[in-house]
């Protein structure tokens, strides 16, 4: 029994100064199963979009671009108190050190089988949240995963058929042109069941007077685009 007893404290020990360096010295970074990493998980599967109208500003403000956003929200502090953490749609409190080595500041919004999470500057809390209209024109889109294979149409002729006439031959093509283009808040419906319908705009490489809209949808970690429709610009 005195032996069991020993084991015991020995195995206490070791148990406890795992929990320091692991909490003191790596600060959580390798627990994926700690709730800060597992947002963050979520957040890096998906495609990260900023209001047009405030990404520039945003980025002035604060010295940053996009690699370097991106580099910052790796160890962005999240505050579960004062975050959305229930429902289908989500918002997290964030605060990082930005390209001027001061306290940032924005909150983030993700929806549940939706594949972008909306990066939100110049909004304090939740009660300002609350208030805070749609942007009218659209997200730009700062960030996606480093996936050879993310995007793909559906296996339609008529979608098929629409992708080769502008000049679209393949999967990594379309991930490409659909990648450069901007969220459209508007024709997107993030509330839809049972999956959200995201819609992305952009202008073919080799006719940039015409604007597709692609509606897709989040499909076992991948996007899946499903329709087409083109507009002429009048430009």
């Amino acid at each position: 029994m005195e032996s069991f007893w020993r084991r015991l404290r020995y195995y206490g020990l070791g148990f406890g100064l795992g929990l320091i360096l692991t909490f003191g010295i790596f600060n959580t970074r390798g627990c994926s199963w700690m709730p800060e990493n597992r947002v963050k998980d979520a957040m890096n599967k998906r495609v990260w979009i900023v209001d047009m109208q405030k990404v520039n500003c945003f980025y002035k403000d604060h010295k940053l671009n996009d690699a370097k956003f991106y580099r910052l929200m790796q160890d962005t502090d999240i505050s579960f108190t004062k975050s959305i953490r229930s429902g289908r749609h989500k918002v997290y409190d964030l605060t990082f050190t930005d390209g001027k080595n001061k306290e940032a500041h924005c909150l983030a919004r993700m929806t549940d089988e939706s594949f972008v999470v909306e990066f939100i500057p110049g909004v304090k809390n939740l009660k300002e949240y609350r208030k805070m209209k749609s942007p009218s024109i659209g997200a730009s889109i700062i960030h996606a995963p480093d996936q050879k294979h993310l995007v793909y149409s559906e296996d339609n002729p008529a979608i098929k058929e629409q992708l080769r006439a502008l000049g679209i031959h393949n999967d990594i093509q379309l991930q490409k042109e659909l990648l450069s283009g901007h969220f459209d808040f508007q024709k997107s419906r993030l509330k839809e069941q049972p999956r959200p319908i995201h819609v992305i705009q952009f202008r073919p490489e080799n006719n940039k007077k015409i604007e597709i809209s692609a509606t897709c949808i989040w499909y076992k970690d991948k996007i899946k685009v499903y329709s087409l429709s083109e507009e002429r610009l009048p430009f």
